[in-house]
């Protein structure tokens, strides 16, 4: 497997926007109402909003290739791009979304390492991620990343609330 990750441009909001709807399906679709699905995917990949979050100067979107084929991304927010404003010297992982035919093959791992190499180059001291509650799989993956928890916020995923 040779696995290759890049910066995406523009050019690839339709690949984001695909990549994007089909891991939150494939990961959430099981334990969450189909309305709320689809209302969450309508509004938060929008061709639109895909593009202007692409535009976005304070956000970058890191694509996750193995062998020619696009897999997974992570889209990576600083200063006030930040979901949450925890200041100018944090960096918010706000999606890490891997193909489910591509999980565990160090994907994830490749592209935590990238973000973490960023923020050393950018001199910031803090990053930091929301992660459903129920998320078990990917908690268990952070943890082994060093990332601790520090708080949770709300997730609203169309009528209804979660937690991260």
């Amino acid at each position: 497997m040779t696995a290759t990750i890049r910066q995406c441009t523009s050019e690839d909001a339709g690949l984001i926007r695909s990549l994007g709807i089909t891991t939150f399906r494939d990961t959430f679709a099981a334990d969450n109402s189909q309305e709320n699905m689809e209302d969450y995917l309508r509004h938060s990949f929008s061709p639109e909003l895909v593009k202007s979050q692409l535009s976005e100067p304070e956000s970058v979107f890191l694509l996750a290739s193995v062998d020619g084929t696009p897999a997974a991304y992570m889209q990576l927010n600083t200063g006030k791009a930040q979901t949450e404003q925890f200041g100018d010297t944090s960096m918010e992982i706000e999606r890490l979304y891997v193909l489910s035919d591509f999980k565990h093959r160090g994907l994830g791992t490749l592209l935590i390492n990238r973000a973490f190499k960023r923020a050393r180059n950018q001199s910031l001291s803090k990053i930091w991620l929301g992660v459903w509650e129920h998320n078990d799989p990917a908690q268990r993956f952070y943890q082994t990343m060093g990332f601790k928890r520090t708080g949770e916020h709300t997730f609203i995923l169309g009528t209804d609330i979660q937690t991260d």
